[in-house]
């Protein structure tokens, strides 16, 4: 090379991204390792790791879909893997493998999908798939192809599968909620694989088909609900993406926007607030949407929380009373897709208001939830006591506060959650300055010793 060549970086994408970004490689790998936290993968990156990505070298695909969701968040525009540079090629890639479930009959991914999902060895590679911001949902339209209709005869499907499988439903959903997402979550995937399966291969009339797959969207719903509370988000969002194509098949608009509305809390919870905002409008912006009142209220109360978030105040109130209303007119049955509980609304208002800044009104709405709270209902009950005592305690309550985490580290170890995991770090963070208290003292360790045993769980 001449005294007067220019080196041209073999990343050239990724150092243009930095400038646009105005960060430095330390920053970006730190943006990364923050994002990897939020979905439960413990990343270690520096700035040196940056310098090996723009000198040729590249992550696991996993990690560079966080790349690009970092400079998505920074820059403000939709940045893709494919413009980090940091995209494979290689069709053994890890991504590659997860997009095997995106083309074809639905049922047969599906399947392929929660086959691979109870296999441990496979479960390896689908785990690491991050949540994807360039994942689009599908919009209300033209429904896919369920199945490829075989030409020899089908067994007859009747009532009773309709039956069986709302039965799995109320099942899992049960277990989520006295166990936590990593509960059981591999049995769900091995019976949506077999059970499910042969259940809508069997031949059926229109209308009994229809409700065979509103009882499928159900249970991925409750597949995908399990598989975000075991930190798996990306494997989570596949599993949203065909509860959505599942709820178009079986024209259930209900059920379409149902699942646009936990996608809306999957991406608050990774840090998406914008897309969060995007999905809970469009559960509401589906062309001839019928719900009930208990339906019209879960969706309104997430509205109003990723508008109080947004800084949108007059609004989020707006959908706020709107949900109440709708609810004070419900007579629901009760069931995991058919009932809106008073108490996860009073939760929803106090996530509404603390991000409004009413912090004693949230405070409120927090002991209105835990009076609420049914016992059985462990996992929503316990990360409601963890969410109390973080704004007692935000609130200069720090007795109150502890009293509070020690009846949510009681349920910790009985829960296999992330988001309990997480508000078990959360604690011990928030107590550290107030060590030389006793009480706090007896809580912070009783929160490092549980947090051991929390390790490796999933």
């Amino acid at each position: 090379m001449g005294p007067d060549a220019v080196r041209i970086s073999p990343n050239e994408r990724l150092r243009m991204l930095l400038v646009e970004a105005e960060w430095t490689a330390g920053e970006l790998a730190r943006a990364v390792n923050s994002l990897g936290t939020s979905q439960a993968m413990t990343l270690r990156y520096d700035r040196t790791a940056v310098a090996h990505w723009l000198s040729g070298s590249k992550p696991r695909s996993a990690v560079a879909e966080l790349v690009a969701a970092a400079f998505t968040r920074r820059i403000g525009r939709l940045v893709t893997v494919e413009e980090t540079g940091l995209a494979h090629v290689s069709p053994q890639d890890d991504i590659r493998f997860v997009d095997r479930f995106s083309e074809g009959p639905l049922l047969k991914r599906l399947v392929v999908l929660a086959r691979a999902d109870a296999d441990p060895a496979q479960r390896a590679y689908l785990v690491q798939s991050a949540y994807r911001l360039a994942a689009v949902p599908p919009g209300w339209g033209q429904s896919g192809v369920l199945i490829q209709p075989p030409l020899e005869d089908r067994r007859q499907a009747g009532a009773e599968d309709v039956q069986a499988l709302n039965a799995m439903v109320n099942v899992f959903a049960d277990q989520t909620e006295r166990h936590g997402g990593g509960h059981a979550r591999a049995a769900l995937a091995a019976f949506v694989a077999n059970d499910v399966s042969r259940t809508l291969t069997a031949a059926a009339a229109p209308d009994l088909r229809r409700e065979l797959v509103t009882s499928t969207a159900q249970l991925t719903h409750l597949l995908a609900l399990m598989t975000a509370d075991a930190g798996h988000q990306g494997l989570a969002q596949i599993y949203y993406q065909i509860t959505l194509e599942l709820a178009r098949v079986a024209e259930n608009r209900a059920a379409y926007a149902i699942a646009l509305r936990a996608m809306s809390v999957q991406a608050m919870h990774v840090g998406h607030p914008r897309t969060a905002l995007e999905l809970a409008d469009a559960a509401l912006e589906i062309p001839d949407l019928y719900a009930d009142e208990a339906t019209m209220a879960f969706l309104l109360s997430q509205q109003a929380v990723v508008r109080a978030r947004d800084g949108q105040r007059r609004e989020a109130l707006t959908k706020l009373s709107a949900a109440e209303k709708h609810l004070e007119r419900s007579t629901s049955t009760p069931g995991p897709f058919t009932a809106y509980p008073r108490a996860a609304l009073e939760y929803q208002r106090a996530h509404c208001l603390l991000a409004l800044g009413q912090r004693a009104a949230a405070l409120a709405a927090l002991r209105d939830s835990l009076r609420l709270r049914i016992p059985e209902r462990r996992r929503t009950s316990t990360l409601t006591e963890a969410r109390m005592a973080e704004v007692l305690l935000a609130h200069g309550h720090l007795d109150e506060a502890c009293a509070h985490w020690d009846r949510f580290l009681d349920q910790c170890s009985l829960l296999r959650s992330t988001q309990v995991n997480q508000a078990v770090t959360r604690l011990q963070g928030l107590l550290r300055p107030y060590l030389r208290q006793r009480q706090a003292r007896l809580v912070w360790d009783r929160a490092r010793s549980i947090a051991d045993g929390l390790q490796g769980r999933y």
